[in-house]
């Protein structure tokens, strides 16, 4: 990744009313007068109703020259909302393969907001040929691809942010930073609710679209399953900002546990200091989706998780039962809570209404308790894509929010959640023990659960090939 010229940048930035990032020039190269020239991988609905209009509100530092997504419909459809924000005679490049994107000399970073089975296949093309990379949550599918991406990450200098955009909202840092501080004393418990998903979709075969590259699609995952617009996502473009079918599919993704588990857990384990590390062991059971008539999802629904911290000291219970959001419990009872209240996302998000009884974005057991906010409001959605781009302008890594590092390890404590649950089935409960420093669950059949996805061409090992690395090593760090 090269330099932005540091006088027209800083320029820039004060013009638009914004304070200003220092960095060191053009040390590395970076053409003078010109901007971060970014793409978006993948043009379905977080790309168009975040990605996309959180780089369009930095016209000072940064710019959208390029689209990729193997539905070319979608790939026009954002082609002309880009353009046309734009209205200046820009051309938007489109793109099939992403790997034709990650080639490109003048891209100097990309936004990968693919299904979470094609994360770490696209990042590691992406890191390998010296992107700056953003990576919607959650980080990857299985912990062994995390780890692979943490360590590219840091191998090659990747600045690098993950979409977990709650670390840059003020309630949640508030919350956090006085988890950290002791206010409410040793923490003893954490309340997690991430949601529910419901049972639906088609398993009946459709025809494939002809705009729609449906194998491809499949990548690592079984090719002969048939095609149906529920199994991927909606074809209408009017629909574009819709939920996903694949989204509460699994193989290609494992439902609220790592959905809304990548945003809720990755903030339990920020207040209570373990970002960097993860629980001891996790153990619980859940409910399964009703596949009858036919219906195609099929991921958890009701979930009992406990995680285990500090030598069993301080629980974290993830259920369905607590309200959307995170609530720290010290050790005399006094509380902390932060959610995101009323605010959506994409307009496909489930509805946030606070109904009778549930607490506000912030709240404590004691007025004297609650934090000042030091971030934006809850809703400030462009924080945490202006905090990527001014960390790309700096040259500096370690200024994104959410490094690779830490949405690995948020990651998989998700992970072995949903590892814990497909292990409990059928079973009254189960239970997966963690050394999260040598990664591994004791168990050799379990740690057969975090092998990264694999077919073919769409293999980790293959992309890692063609830079001249070997998987086993990359993985060893």
């Amino acid at each position: 990744m090269k330099h932005l010229n540091r006088r027209n940048f800083l320029g820039g930035v004060i013009a638009a009313g914004t304070a200003p990032v220092l960095f060191s020039g053009c040390a590395t190269g970076f053409c003078a007068n010109r901007k971060i020239n970014v793409a978006i991988i993948g043009c379905g609905r977080i790309s168009n109703t975040f990605e996309i209009p959180g780089v369009l509100k930095r016209p000072d530092i940064a710019r959208i020259v390029a689209v990729c997504d193997l539905d070319s419909k979608r790939a026009a459809f954002s082609k002309a909302k880009i353009e046309q924000a734009y209205a200046d005679g820009t051309v938007i490049r489109t793109y099939h393969d992403y790997k034709e994107v990650c080639a490109c000399t003048d891209i100097d970073a990309v936004m990968i907001c693919l299904p979470d089975f094609w994360h770490a296949l696209v990042a590691t093309t992406a890191i390998c040929s010296g992107k700056a990379v953003w990576l919607q949550k959650p980080f990857t599918q299985t912990i062994q691809e995390g780890r692979i991406l943490a360590n590219l990450a840091k191998k090659f200098n990747t600045v690098l942010q993950v979409g977990s955009q709650q670390r840059s909202w003020g309630q949640f840092e508030a919350v956090c930073r006085a988890v950290r501080e002791g206010v409410i004393g040793e923490v003893k418990r954490v309340e997690v609710g991430i949601g529910l998903d419901v049972s639906g979709g088609s398993a009946a075969a459709q025809p494939v679209p002809p705009n729609f590259d449906y194998q491809t699609w499949l990548g690592p995952t079984d090719p002969t399953v048939p095609y149906n617009e529920t199994r991927c996502h909606a074809q209408d473009t009017k629909k574009i900002e819709s939920r996903p079918g694949w989204i509460q599919l699994a193989p290609y993704g494992w439902g609220m546990i790592t959905n809304w588990g990548a945003h809720h857990i990755d903030i339990m384990q920020w207040g209570l200091g373990k970002d960097f590390e993860g629980p001891e062991s996790v153990e619980g059971t859940c409910g399964w989706m009703d596949l009858s008539g036919g219906k195609l999802w099929n991921v958890h629904t009701t979930y009992d998780l406990h995680y285990s911290y500090n030598g069993g000291k301080t629980e974290g219970h993830v259920c369905d039962k607590y309200q959307n959001g995170v609530k720290f419990i010290g050790e005399k009872g006094d509380w902390l809570f932060c959610t995101r209240g009323k605010v959506k996302v994409t307009a496909s998000d489930p509805e946030p209404k606070v109904r009778p009884g549930e607490l506000p974005p912030m709240a404590a057991s004691r007025d004297a308790l609650l934090p000042k906010l030091r971030l934006g409001c809850a809703g400030v959605t462009n924080a945490h894509v202006s905090n990527w781009l001014e960390a790309i302008a700096a040259q500096d890594p370690t200024l994104t929010a959410t490094k690779a590092e830490v949405g690995h390890r948020s990651t998989s404590a998700c992970s072995l959640g949903q590892m814990c649950m497909e292990l409990g089935r059928g079973k009254p409960s189960a239970k997966v023990n963690w050394n999260w420093k040598t990664e591994s669950t004791g168990c050799p059949e379990t740690d057969k659960m975090m092998k990264p996805f694999a077919r073919d061409k769409y293999d980790l090992r293959v992309n890692l090939k063609e830079f001249g690395l070997d998987f086993d090593a990359v993985l060893k760090g």
